[in-house]
């Protein structure tokens, strides 16, 4: 792993604690991996939700997921749908923090 790689994947585990964890602890990490490829592409998936969610509702409708491409100069991409159900990638540290998620 590259030190930008590193970089953002530090950058984006605040982002994600900060915005989608609300910094409480009714919400936590279900899920959160790094893992880096044969290319030197890294790949950060991430779930988070509801504390004790697990067999309601909540963790069909309330969790967030992210999958983010870090390439190894530190660019962000990821996949999000776009209209009519086609998917889009999305590039960029803000296309990927504010539009690059799922529920």
């Amino acid at each position: 792993m590259t030190k930008w790689q590193e970089q953002e994947v530090r950058r984006i585990r605040k982002y994600i604690e900060d915005r989608d964890l609300y910094n409480s602890p009714k919400y936590e990490f279900k899920e959160y991996k790094v893992t880096e490829t044969d290319y030197g592409t890294v790949i950060l998936y991430s779930v988070t939700g509801l504390v004790g969610d697990e067999g309601t509702m909540a963790a069909v409708l309330a969790r967030t997921t992210r999958h983010i491409f870090i390439g190894p100069k530190g660019g962000l991409r990821c996949f999000a749908r776009g209209k009519n159900g086609k998917s889009k990638i999305l590039t960029g540290w803000s296309d990927v923090m504010i539009f690059g998620y799922d529920h």
